[in-house]
């Protein structure tokens, strides 16, 4: 029947991106997939981030898993297929700070940013830079007594973009524009089939049902889901203590051609 896909032939999906970039936005792209099932998560953090390599064709898993090329094989070796996101650091940095007080109460930066650290410039110079842990803040479920700072914590992450085996994704190119967001979602339906006789539907006809099902709000971690909110937001501060810990990031990114930003 026009429409469904062999189950053999049913792409095996890994959505693994930098947190607060755009993962569920992808997930929503990837479940408009006729066949395709989501009801795992794999958290970055976690040990059982191996259990990836036991999905079946039609099922997707999600995480935050840090580049590790040994896994990247193992990964092509079972056909499991990466799409991967990434997103500006900066507002990815906003997004946490927003995240962490309104919904993510058991992040570690939770009770310093309840009872220290309250104003908005100064939680992001702690997500920036990082901050020793005191008194009552120790006791996380994380067992740290000292929190890193997101470039620290995500560039592991941000690793995957020197991958070819995978299909790396920005998240500006899929919120820009239509024509930008066309391209991305075309190039995610031609890395998950690389013979496209296998699909029983046209790939622009799949492009519009992927598009369709795209609802941000149905996502508990959606908040605005734009690019560049970092200028409404970032301070004189913030921006030099950035420049200070992760200023060369961005640039090998593509997302300043220097540091006079």
């Amino acid at each position: 029947m026009k429409g469904k896909i062999e189950e053999k032939k049913k792409p095996k999906i890994l959505i693994n991106s930098v947190p607060k970039s755009g993962t569920n936005l992808l997930v929503q792209i990837a479940k408009g997939i006729p066949g395709v099932f989501h009801d795992q998560k794999i958290f970055y953090h976690s040990e059982n981030y191996l259990e990836v390599l036991n999905i079946k064709p039609g099922e997707m898993v999600s995480s935050h898993i840090p580049y590790n090329e040994d896994f990247s094989k193992q990964l092509k070796s079972q056909s499991i297929k990466q799409l991967f996101i990434y997103r500006d650091l900066r507002d990815v940095a906003v997004s946490l700070v927003y995240f962490i007080n309104d919904k993510l109460h058991d992040h570690p930066l939770y009770p310093a940013f309840q009872k220290r650290i309250l104003t908005f410039e100064e939680q992001l110079n702690a997500v920036i830079c990082g901050i020793e842990l005191i008194g009552d803040e120790k006791n996380n479920k994380y067992g740290i007594e000292q929190y890193p700072g997101i470039f620290h914590e995500y560039l592991p992450i941000y690793k995957w973009t020197v991958d070819p085996t995978i299909c790396s994704l920005r998240f500006e190119d899929l919120v820009c524009n239509e024509a930008s967001k066309d391209r991305e979602i075309l190039k995610i339906i031609e890395f998950l089939w690389e013979d496209l006789e296998y699909l029983e539907l046209d790939k622009f006809h799949l492009l519009d049902i992927l598009k369709q099902n795209i609802n941000p709000e149905k996502s508990w971690t959606y908040r605005k889901g734009v690019a560049g909110n970092w200028l409404n937001e970032f301070t004189l501060e913030n921006k030099k203590k950035f420049k200070e810990n992760a200023g060369d990031f961005l640039i090998k990114y593509g997302y300043e051609k220097n540091n006079e930003w």
